[in-house]
């Protein structure tokens, strides 16, 4: 994630569009109508979407998805999930694992040449817990979006210190998940992201997810924001103003090329196809009953309380006094998206924002607890669909 420096809080009028889809009937809607309240009067641009079961409970867009043009988040905007994209890879590695194409307990070395002895004994399952060893980022050389050769990039992660021995600690690896999209192609014969295209995405009923393969228009993108210092700014402390900083397909438009993050981000979607794809897992559609069981049971602790665990692309936590959620973050350093599932309610949360300095993350976090309690006490009775503005 980038360092934003000191952030510019400014306020901007209510432009958001608001879609409900189902109609509701709340008998408990005091906390759902304080945080929405709070959320329309902040600076957030995004999205929120909520659904419980099949019912979509509600849609509601707000601010500005191009605020140059003026142009509205709304229930069509694409915008960047970042490292959501990693339960994707994840999934795709797994299915590869039915196919009898790859094993969980393979090492490294059984796919790339020359890997260190510090290296030889990380296996693919150590890869998708993040358990190897292996850093966050490769060095600040490897910026994110520049174009790589990556058999040279591959050689050049294998050189670096391990932070941890193979297998003993949670290590959070983007590094880790881009040797998992390498892993996908050489056991598929496939692009790693066309493989997850044709395999994973279209039979989920997820038309407008992607990076490359992406086909939107470029008017529906979010474009980013960021209130980054210059070193004048960052030197004198002085406050930076919010910018754009362009679409999250802006730099294949002017460089085409492979980048080192694939497979650990750079995927866009919607609010539509992050709800799809919530179905899809609530239905163990694309993996075996066992494939899913394992991707989404809590193989390593991320921290020393024992509350948030990975598991192969997913975190699960079980915070007390509240639900177990089945979750993922993920940011290009400006947009920012969450994507919860909490199985025993069968609710769903997505929230995305293009502009990661005004996410409002304490109102986020009481709308997320104030909806569990509302569908754990079937407070929420969903009736007719209905669409207003």
């Amino acid at each position: 994630m980038k360092t934003t420096g000191v952030r510019l809080k400014f306020r901007m009028a209510f432009a958001g569009v608001w879609s409900l889809l189902v109609a509701l009937q709340l008998s408990a809607a005091e906390p759902l109508q304080h945080w929405q309240q709070k959320l329309e009067q902040s600076a957030f641009s995004g999205t929120v979407f909520v659904a419980n079961s099949d019912a979509i409970i509600f849609h509601q867009s707000f601010g500005f998805a191009d605020r140059e043009n003026q142009r509205a988040f709304d229930e069509h905007t694409v915008f960047d999930i970042g490292s959501v994209t990693k339960q994707f890879t994840a999934t795709a590695i797994m299915l590869l694992v039915e196919q009898g194409k790859l094993s969980l307990s393979a090492t490294i070395d059984n796919y790339f040449p020359d890997v260190p002895a510090d290296k030889k004994n990380i296996t693919i399952h150590h890869l998708l817990t993040n358990s190897s060893g292996l850093p966050v980022n490769p060095p600040r050389r490897f910026r994110e979006y520049d174009v790589i050769d990556i058999d040279a990039y591959i050689s050049q992660v294998l050189k670096l210190k391990l932070v941890s021995t193979p297998g003993e600690a949670y290590h959070y690896s983007n590094i880790g998940f881009s040797l998992l999209a390498q892993l996908i192609e050489i056991a598929s014969g496939q692009n790693w992201e066309a493989y997850i295209h044709q395999n994973i995405l279209l039979p989920a009923g997820l038309t407008e997810t992607g990076y490359r393969l992406l086909n939107v228009p470029q008017e529906r993108l979010a474009i980013n924001y960021g209130a980054d210092q210059n070193w004048l700014q960052w030197l004198f402390r002085i406050q930076a103003a919010s910018r754009s900083v362009g679409d999250p397909l802006q730099h294949l438009r002017e460089k085409p090329g492979r980048r080192w993050g694939e497979g650990s981000g750079h995927f866009l979607s919607t609010a539509q196809d992050m709800h799809a794809w919530y179905l899809a897992l609530r239905s163990g559609q694309i993996l075996s009953a066992a494939s899913w069981a394992q991707m989404l049971h809590p193989h390593i602790a991320e921290t020393p309380s024992k509350i948030d665990y990975y598991g192969y692309g997913w975190v699960i936590s079980s915070p007390p006094e509240e639900f177990t959620s089945i979750w993922h973050d993920g940011s290009n350093g400006y947009s920012f998206a969450t994507f919860h599932y909490y199985p025993d309610i069968d609710l769903f949360i997505l929230t995305a924002s293009n502009d990661i300095d005004n996410y409002p993350y304490p109102l986020m976090t009481e709308m997320r607890k104030s909806m569990q309690q509302m569908v754990a006490n079937k407070s929420i009775q969903p009736t007719t669909n209905v669409s207003a503005d």
